[in-house]
């Protein structure tokens, strides 16, 4: 994957949009919003194999853990797994979200933040809880 001529722009507008989304399973989740976020930064869409497959968590849980998806789509589509601290402006990271699974998000435009579906529209994570990441 190759990242567009205009990919700032691109992802400038979803992260724009995500700020007042709430998060739903299967049309605003983590994995989707990290997809997006690829997906409108290079022109390809990562989540061709489960976009508009699943509704629920229970359905959304068919298609492995988050982190299995991220290693597959990675693999697929040749981004290359980096370290969490060399991560940078929309790359994809696994963050720690005090969960079982944890979350996918993508690096904002400061660098100092991961964002990814919360609640009420974007949540902000600090780099220490970025445990894996991915270069777009």
């Amino acid at each position: 994957m190759k990242r567009i001529s205009s990919w700032h722009r691109a992802l400038e507008e979803q992260l724009r949009q995500g700020q007042t989304r709430e998060f739903a399973w299967g049309s605003f989740d983590c994995a989707l919003f990290a997809c997006d976020c690829v997906w409108a930064q290079t022109g390809e869409d990562p989540a061709v194999d489960f976009r508009g497959k699943y509704s629920a968590q229970d359905s959304a849980e068919a298609f492995g853990s988050i982190s299995a998806i991220a290693e597959k789509i990675a693999a697929q589509f040749g981004l290359p797994e980096i370290a969490p601290g060399h991560a940078g402006r929309g790359d994809v990271v696994l963050i720690d979200n005090r969960t079982a699974q944890g979350a996918l998000a993508v690096i904002d435009f400061t660098g100092s933040y991961a964002v990814c579906p919360g609640s009420q529209g974007l949540i902000r994570v600090r780099r220490h809880r970025w445990l894996r990441a991915w270069r777009i």
